[in-house]
């Protein structure tokens, strides 16, 4: 599939503030890569190879405005989206998984769903096979080498094969050995009838050379389009001559790059800014290959005769054929939302329990707590002296899981929203399933290690040893935990580490200052106050667990005291904080409807994400 786009232009605006049409990235290139041949597009920093290719693969969409073809037929940002995969520079991987495992979840998810396990395995054999990853399928992802993590980002998109391949910066961070091996393996993907493009930043003469074609940027223009061997000739011709034993890439960059603007006016002159191809007198003769006498096992990928509505491929199940340019859309069929949904659960949950230190640190985090805070107030819930101790013991359990659950996602999302971006734009899977999968698969162990803490807690306290009471007790506790957790999840969804790490305590304050004010026997709060301190989930948590100490047709507390004891009868609490017929499950549902809250506030931050 040939791809090609027309007087594209790709602008950025520097202030929200102003509307103003931003300044320009790209002035109205033109360009065309096509099947078959391993393409780089070249400049140097800041010259907008990035910009071209976020903009031609459709991971940028806001600024940029052109024409793109596909085949000669005019096209749009979703049927590129189909037919391609876009690579970033960052190897984002997920982990806790082995290579083989991190192939067989991406099968799963971009194989039709009626593949069978055998067929699954000889697509995942045939391509660890060809990029040279057997002998490490057992390797977990974050223990790959740099070339290992690059050829395996491209493995997992090979799977539903693609006809085009986008990839930025494939070469950053590689050894010499590692770069060779990569490019010559793009060189004969591409051979094979895909459609590669990447970006590179200046590659040695010996890499420059493995590229059959070359689109050159400088200052947003550019100023070569054509095959490798051609650009010293066409430098030649507009009086830029390349010094013999010299590398035409370091070259063409030395005279494109820094404040002089008559070479790039020049060059960008002479190719018409993209619209002139430079070709050999092979190249200007060379047709695309009719397949449609061919049988379908002797096909290659990607080409399939167009009478053919629906066909077979061995090994990759069934191809869908575009009719209006006879283009094999090899994308992955629409499966299940519930299939997707199962898979996702099964990752996630499997990354969760290989997380041993992650599980640990958990652990031991609850267990001392739960020690430390049994131990200050160890049998205190029996004193009828200890009213304020008691008003400390209820807000510091809530405060706990409120600061616990809060900070984790809001520290770790943010990595796995960049995963989900890039899956999600390769289209893997749809956000729902996603989302659901996201948050079932952490409810069995942050349950376990809360129900752990509230055990010892209410243990080593003193509270009566009734069934119900310890009951309501942990449903509070667990609930003030999926709070916290999905107002976390929220500021993840949508906030950077740094930037989270600073709203998340800032945000959870005002609910803090709202869950303890009042609880000085005041009843003079005023009544259109009431509303704003109900939003506080703090407070309703500390509201409900008052009234599972207190509450709950409990008997008279002990007390020592020899004259008066004013809080031996635990009415006498309830009737000063005002919380008289006050039931906790009204609370508990307070609490669940910002619990949901929350949650759609994460999903739509997620959405957004993934649209910008």
């Amino acid at each position: 599939m040939d791809v090609e786009f027309e007087d594209l232009t790709v602008r950025v605006n520097s202030n929200w503030f102003k509307k103003e049409s931003g300044r320009r990235i790209l002035k109205g290139v033109s360009g065309k890569f096509k099947a078959g041949q391993l393409s780089a597009i070249l400049g140097p920093s800041g010259a907008g190879k990035s910009s071209l290719l976020n903009a031609i693969s459709g991971y940028r969409s806001q600024g940029v405005s052109g024409r793109l073809k596909l085949n000669g037929v005019p096209g749009d940002e979703a049927r590129v989206r189909k037919m391609s995969c876009y690579i970033q520079q960052e190897d984002l991987l997920q982990p806790m998984l082995t290579l083989q495992e991190v192939m067989n979840f991406a099968a799963l998810l971009k194989l039709p769903p009626g593949t069978s396990y055998k067929q699954r395995r000889a697509v995942i054999n045939d391509i660890q096979g060809i990029l040279g990853l057997i002998e490490c399928r057992h390797t977990r992802t974050e223990a790959l080498s740099g070339g290992q993590k690059k050829r395996l980002s491209i493995a997992l998109e090979l799977i539903n094969n693609p006809p085009v391949l986008f990839l930025d910066e494939p070469t950053s961070g590689l050894d010499n050995v590692s770069t060779s091996y990569t490019l010559r393996l793009l060189r004969t993907l591409a051979h094979q009838g895909r459609t590669i493009v990447c970006t590179i930043h200046q590659p040695s003469a010996s890499l420059f050379q493995m590229f059959d074609h070359v689109y050159v940027l400088a200052s947003g223009l550019c100023v070569y389009q054509g095959v490798t061997g051609e650009l010293v000739p066409f430098l030649s011709s507009v009086g830029l001559h390349c010094p013999r034993h010299y590398n035409p890439a370091d070259f063409v960059i030395e005279m494109t790059d820094g404040e002089d603007e008559d070479n790039i006016k020049r060059l960008s002159t002479a190719i018409k800014n993209g619209k002139v191809v430079q070709l050999t007198s092979a190249d200007a003769k060379k047709t695309i290959p009719d397949f449609t006498n061919l049988p379908i096992e002797g096909l290659p990928i990607g080409a399939l005769p167009l009478e053919e509505k629906i066909v077979a491929v061995p090994g990759y199940g069934e191809k869908y054929v575009d009719m209006d340019n006879g283009i094999c859309i090899t994308c992955r069929a629409d499966s299940s939302a519930w299939l997707e949904f199962c898979t996702l659960f099964r990752r996630m949950f499997l990354q969760i329990m290989r997380n041993k230190t992650g599980l640990k640190i958990q652990f031991y985090h609850h267990l001392v707590c739960s020690l430390a805070v049994g131990i200050v107030f160890w049998g205190k819930a029996r004193d009828g002296n200890q009213f304020f101790n008691h008003m400390k013991f209820c807000m510091g359990i809530i405060l706990f899981h409120a600061y616990t659950q809060c900070m984790v996602p809001v520290l770790t999302f943010p990595f796995e929203v960049k995963l989900l971006k890039k899956e999600h734009f390769n289209r893997w899977y749809r956000l729902t399933p996603y989302y659901m999968a996201l948050q079932l698969s952490k409810v069995p162990t942050m349950t376990l290690f809360s129900q752990l803490f509230l055990t010892i807690v209410y243990v080593m306290s003193g509270l009566p040893l009734e069934f119900y009471r310890f009951f309501v007790f942990s449903v509070v506790g667990v609930m003030t935990a999926f709070v916290a957790e999905g107002w976390g999840l929220a500021i993840g969804s949508v906030f950077n580490v740094t930037n989270g790490s600073a709203v998340g305590p800032m945000t959870i304050a005002p609910f803090l200052g709202f869950a303890i004010y009042g609880f000085d026997f005041a009843r003079d709060i005023p009544a259109w106050f009431m509303p704003i301190l109900k939003l506080s989930f703090l407070r309703s948590g500390v509201i409900a667990l008052i009234i599972v100490v207190f509450g709950m047709n409990r008997g008279f507390l002990d007390c020592n005291h020899e004259m008066y004891c004013h809080f031996k009868n635990p009415r006498i609490i309830i009737y000063y904080l005002d919380i008289e017929g006050v039931s906790p499950w009204q609370e508990i549902a307070g609490m669940f409807a910002m619990l949901l809250f929350f949650r759609i506030v994460c999903f739509f931050g997620l959405k957004w994400r993934l649209r910008t």
